[in-house]
Order: structure tokens, then C-alpha cells, then sequence
């Protein structure tokens, strides 16, 4: 074959393994040197002088475009968030703090309101989605307070107290909460046994400490449920994304638009290095998740050895191996770039790191669509992978100078490829939105980040739309990438390029939260389930008893109607006659539809045998309500029904005697 080069500094010819009829790629750089070739055929280089470029008045129009679609954007966005409804009373101190961070758990939570209180208030209180009990609450002298007693010490996380007010009337006042952070778990206090007698004895299976409520070495959570070690395994699943998306959105350009590229060396060298941060990045969050899921520390979950308790984290677990081989298989084209362009291994080249994006989509399982939820997360990482990866290769290697003709099909190309891309992330992401927030936004830490994010996209749509219309306008009939137009097209693509780097890393910040419509809880079975409706105020709740045999068991309580003027919820379970246990009353934090879930390790104890009543007492909208009492069987320990035994007194028998009739 005649080669037919383009002289110019810097070129070097690389030759590539392969049959000798094979075209050999030629990787080249470029300069700001063009060379010319003398009459003699030698290869001399012409120092050219390029003019300052006078300022961009467009530059002005863009930053007034950008700083008008974020307004728009938040404007946008809080038209669209639900309206909260404003509360007559309102709270004016409370302790805790409302969004204060407290060492350990208190003993009080007390609420300080504005206006005096009724007879009718309720406080409930829930730590990291886990309802816990209190105790009576009490009006203060001035009826402006309203306290109630912890009788367990909360874990550490997050505890909300719901609370609900009346006037002096008794009429609703105002709902509420108070949400404070707890730092460390409740200590465990162990019990010294004084033995007077200097022998030994034998341990005492009473006097035992309480086990600690720390994952065991052998115990294996789902990867979606991990709340330790987050600064790690978010700077891995960050690393690892943005390499894995990079590669794949690259190499998508470059097969789809720019297949000179496999000829330049800066261009081979950026999808190796691009490569190895995947695969840095991919460790990273293999072994960060592994040391998550297990409890241990982040060095032992370096360890290979670890890696495969993943695979017992659920799906998310398996994903992230699976991420950590594909990665590692794409070493394969990471190193000879040209197979993408090669129509005889184009297929795997491109298909193995397209499967490293694909399991960044089953990164969250635990919505209650599962199957949709992966199946949008999937085309979101696909869509996201093709517009950021090849907004960063425009930035940082099509348009690091001045060039050919190939250039400018490059960004051209990238502008059609990037207009779908664009419009499949957006719309995959308004949907994953809907599914995993809802409506509530700004009710939660995960819909609050997922406004933020939002902002950020939109900044980076409209960069994106304003680079590609100046593309369409001025490179519609450019024949090379000059100077100025490379200088221009990096800057806006570069802005492009680091917005989608902070979208990149609030991604991987929301994997750490937990959105409203997920139920982190585990999956509970309810032997018993009765259903509660009281038809004069539209009641209609289910509760759900874990266990029908004699012991504590878990409790749950779906609200299904009314939709408003809930307040003072409570459960009231009557126990059979006995000397041990009467009536047990357990409120329930719910102010509007909802499900409330009580575990069996902090449940009520139905530990007498026999027919037990429920009745559920609520306020709803001023009015107490009492439901009409459902009976239910608690059986013994070994699950036989009990029986009652009665006492029948004895037959008495009368004999009459005879009777002698007179006869005429």
C-alpha cells in the first residue's frame, strides 16, 4: 500500500500487530506549527504568527442565557413541588433541637409552641424509619409545652417527632415534626455478679451482656442498605462511573464520528488513562463496598477474598463485581483503540465497557418496582455515558488544537450522537425522579439533592444546546478547525464537561440516601391481619400482627383513607382475662395515609394465650373516633389453640316415689 502522509512535526508512525495487507494506523499529533515541504522534498517547518483573537461578544449572550435558565429551571421546579399546608400553631423552641446533631439519645423530647395547647396532642416518634415508643405526653403549667418521656434509649441516625396539636376548644391546631440527629449508639452497660463464694461457678446464662447490635463478622447486608463507611465507597462509585462512562461515550464517538482518531497518539493515550482510572476507580468502590457490607474495616476489604461476600449484598453487590470484570475486559480495546473502527471486532469492542455501563444501572433495587427502576437506570447510564464521555473527549482531545477536516466531523457528528443522548438522560431521569420521590422534594434529604442535581443539568443543557447551535452555524461548511473555532468550542465544552462532573458526583451522593417512596425496612410477614372501618368518617386502616403465638410480636398499621384530619392515631389491644397482662396501647405516627411499622425486637408483648380485641382510637378532623372491637386468637408457645375448661356442675337426680292412686 502507497502511504500518503500528512507531513507535519511530530508525526510518528506506529505499526501495529497484524497481517501484512493491513492498513497500519498512523498516530499522530498535533502542533501550532504547521510544516510545508521544500522543492527538494525535505520537510521544513514555517513558524506562523496567529493574532490575538478579539473578545467574543457572544460570551456575554451565553453567561445571561445560562444565568436565565437556572432561574427558570428553579422557578420551574418549585412550581411543580406540593405546597405545604400552613399550621395555626407553630413551634417556637424544642429539645432536641429541630436539626440539631445531639451525642446520644435523650430522655425528654420536649416542644415548646406558640400558642396554648388542648387536651388533644400527640407525639410519635420514628428513628431511621423504625417507630419507637414514648411515653404519655404532658401539658406544662403554662399549656405551652408538651413533653414526652424516652423510656428506651434511640439508636444513632436520624429521628423525626411527629406531633399534633389541638386548641382550647379541642378543635386540630396544627401538625408538625422535629427532625434531630443522633451521633453515637446507646452505650451497653454490663452487669457485675458479686459472687461471695471464692470458687468458681459456672456462667449464668441470665446474667449475660446484651449483644451488641454491630453487624456480626458473618453477617452480609444488601448494598443498598449499608450506612457505614459512605466517604470511601462514594469516592470509588464516583471514580469508577466517571471512567467507565468516559471510556464508553469516547469510543461511541469515535466508531460513530471521528474514526481518524485511532491515529492520534493524544488520542490513544487519553482512552488508556481513561481505562486505568475506571479500573482504579472500580476497585476503589469494590472493596469499599465489600468492607460496607461486612462491617470490617475499608483495608480488609481489599482483599480479594472480601470482594466475594458482594456477591451475598444482593443485586447491587453482584453489580459491582460484575462492573470489576467488564472493566478489566476492556483493557482489550482500551489498549488498540482501532478494533472500534474494525467491523470484525466493533461488536465486543464496544460491547464489553458498554456492559461495565450497563451495571451502574442496577446500582438501586429497593423501590417497589424494582424491575422498572433498573430498566430506567439502565438507559439513563447508557444515554449519560454517550453525551458526558464524549463531551470529555471533544474537551480534552478533538479540540486540544487546531486540526484537519476530521475535526471538524468529529464535533459535528458528536452534535447529532449528543441530541438524542441528551434528550434519553432527561427524560429516563424526570422518570426515575417520579418513581423514587414523588412528589415530595422538598420533604426529604434525597428529593433536596435531586433538586440541586436538577439545576446543575439544566445549566449543562443549556451550555450543551447554545455549543451545539454555534456548531450548526459556523462548522456547517468549515473545511478545518482553526484556532479561534478550537479555542471557542473547548472552553464551551469544557463548562459542558465539569457540569457534568459535579452531576456525576451528586449521582453517586443520592446512592447514600434514601428517597420517600423506597421502604428500606426488611420484607415482614404478618400472621394476623385485621381490617379496621369505621364508614361515618371514611376510616379504613389494616393492621398487620406478626405472630399468632404467645410472645412479642411486630406491628404494623396501613392508613388507607381518610386523606385528612388524622391526628391522635392510637391501637388499643385488650387482653383475654389473666393476672399478668391487661390492655396494651401503642400510638401510631400518622397524620395522613401512610404505613407504620413496629419490629418484633421492640413489639408488643401478646404473651397470654386466648381471644385478645383491637379497637383503634383516632381523631379525625376534631371528632374522636373509636372503631368497633375485631377479635383475634393468640395460640400457646407450641401453637395449639388454647381451650377454655368449664365447669358443669353436677346432674342432681330426684327419685320420686311411686303414688298410690285410690280406686273406688
Amino acid at each position: 500500500m502507497t502511504w500518503r502522509p500528512k507531513w507535519g512535526p511530530q508525526h510518528v508512525f506506529v505499526r501495529h500487530s497484524g497481517p501484512a495487507t493491513e492498513r497500519y494506523p498512523r498516530q499522530r499529533t498535533q502542533t501550532s506549527e504547521p510544516a510545508s515541504r521544500t522543492p527538494d522534498g525535505a520537510a521544513t517547518n514555517l513558524l506562523t504568527t496567529v493574532s490575538k483573537r478579539a473578545p467574543v461578544p457572544h460570551f456575554a449572550r451565553l453567561l445571561s442565557r445560562s444565568i436565565v435558565a437556572v432561574i427558570a429551571a428553579v422557578i420551574g421546579l418549585t412550581m411543580f413541588a406540593p405546597g405545604s399546608a400552613l399550621a395555626e400553631n407553630t413551634v417556637t423552641s424544642s429539645s432536641p433541637a429541630n436539626g440539631s446533631t445531639i451525642p446520644a439519645s435523650p430522655d425528654v423530647i420536649e416542644i415548646v409552641f406558640a400558642e396554648q395547647l388542648g387536651d388533644v396532642n400527640t407525639i410519635a416518634l420514628e428513628c431511621n424509619t423504625e417507630l419507637f415508643t414514648l411515653g404519655r405526653p404532658k401539658r406544662s403549667d403554662d399549656l405551652l409545652s408538651l413533653s414526652a418521656e424516652v423510656p428506651d434509649a434511640l439508636p444513632k441516625g436520624t429521628c423525626v417527632a411527629r406531633w399534633g396539636v389541638s386548641d382550647a376548644e379541642g378543635e386540630p391546631n396544627g401538625v408538625g415534626n422535629v427532625t434531630f440527629n443522633i451521633a453515637n449508639d446507646p452505650s451497653v452497660v454490663e452487669t457485675t455478679t458479686t459472687v461471695e463464694d471464692s470458687a468458681a461457678t459456672a456462667p449464668d446464662a441470665s446474667n449475660e451482656a446484651p449483644i451488641s447490635s454491630a453487624t456480626s463478622p458473618d453477617e452480609v447486608i444488601d448494598l443498598s442498605n449499608v450506612d457505614s463507611g459512605q466517604g470511601p465507597l462514594w469516592l470509588g462509585r464516583l471514580l469508577s462511573v466517571l471512567g467507565v462512562a468516559t471510556l464508553f461515550g469516547s469510543l461511541i464517538v469515535i466508531a460513530a464520528a471521528w474514526p481518524e482518531g485511532v491515529e492520534y497518539l493524544v488520542a490513544v493515550r487519553f482512552i488508556r488513562g481513561v481505562w486505568v482510572l475506571a479500573l482504579v476507580g472500580t476497585v476503589l468502590y469494590v472493596s469499599a463496598a465489600a468492607a460496607a457490607v461486612t462491617g470490617k474495616s475499608l483495608g480488609a476489604g481489599f482483599s480479594p477474598a472480601a470482594w466475594f461476600d458482594l456477591l451475598d449484598a444482593g443485586v447491587p453487590g453482584i453489580a459491582a463485581l460484575a462492573r470489576l470484570m467488564f472493566v478489566a475486559a476492556a483493557a482489550w480495546v482500551a489498549f488498540r483503540p482501532d478494533r472500534v473502527i474494525d467491523p470484525a471486532t466493533q461488536m465486543a469492542a464496544l460491547g464489553v465497557p458498554a456492559l461495565a455501563v450497563v451495571t451502574i444501572g442496577f446500582s438501586r433495587t429497593d423501590s417497589d418496582l424494582a424491575a422498572v427502576g433498573v430498566a430506567l437506570g439502565v438507559v439513563h447510564a447508557l444515554a449519560m455515558a454517550v453525551w458526558i464521555g464524549g463531551v470529555i473527549l471533544l474537551a480534552r482531545v478533538v479540540l486540544a488544537g487546531p486540526g484537519e477536516e476530521d475535526l471538524v466531523h468529529a464535533v459535528r457528528g458528536f452534535g447529532r450522537l449528543s441530541s438524542v443522548a441528551i434528550i434519553t438522560t432527561i427524560l429516563s431521569g424526570v422518570a426515575q425522579m417520579i418513581l423514587l420521590d414523588g412528589g415530595d422534594l422538598f420533604g426529604s434529604s434525597h428529593g433536596r439533592v435531586v433538586i440541586l442535581k436538577a439545576v446543575v443539568v439544566a445549566v449543562m443543557v443549556f451550555v450543551a444546546l447554545s455549543a451545539r447551535q454555534f456548531v450548526n452555524e459556523r462548522l456547517a461548511r468549515a473545511n478545518e478547525m482553526t484556532v479561534p473555532m478550537a479555542s471557542r468550542l473547548r472552553r464551551a465544552f469544557s463548562v459542558e464537561a465539569a457540569a457534568g462532573f459535579i452531576v456525576l458526583a451528586m449521582s453517586a451522593w443520592l446512592l447514600s440516601l434514601t428517597p420517600p417512596n423506597v421502604d428500606t425496612g426488611p420484607a415482614i410477614s404478618y400472621a394476623i391481619e385485621l381490617q379496621v372501618e369505621v364508614d361515618e368518617v371514611d376510616l379504613n386502616v389494616v393492621v398487620g400482627i406478626t405472630s399468632n403465638t404467645v410472645g412479642t410480636a411486630g406491628l404494623s398499621v396501613d392508613v388507607e383513607a381518610p386523606e385528612f384530619g388524622i391526628a391522635g392515631m392510637e391501637v388499643v389491644l385488650e387482653a383475654p382475662p389473666n393476672d399478668t397482662i391487661g390492655t396494651i396501647t401503642q400510638p401510631i405516627p400518622l397524620t395522613e395515609p401512610g404505613l407504620a411499622v413496629l419490629l418484633q425486637e421492640n413489639g408488643v408483648p401478646l404473651t397470654v394465650a386466648g381471644n385478645w380485641t383491637l379497637v383503634v382510637n383516632v381523631v379525625i378532623d376534631g371528632t374522636a373516633v373509636t372503631s368497633d372491637p375485631l377479635g383475634f386468637t393468640i395460640r400457646n408457645a407450641d401453637g395449639t389453640t388454647p381451650t377454655t375448661e368449664l365447669t358443669i356442675p353436677p346432674v342432681v337426680v330426684n327419685t320420686i316415689p311411686a303414688t298410690t292412686l285410690a280406686t273406688d
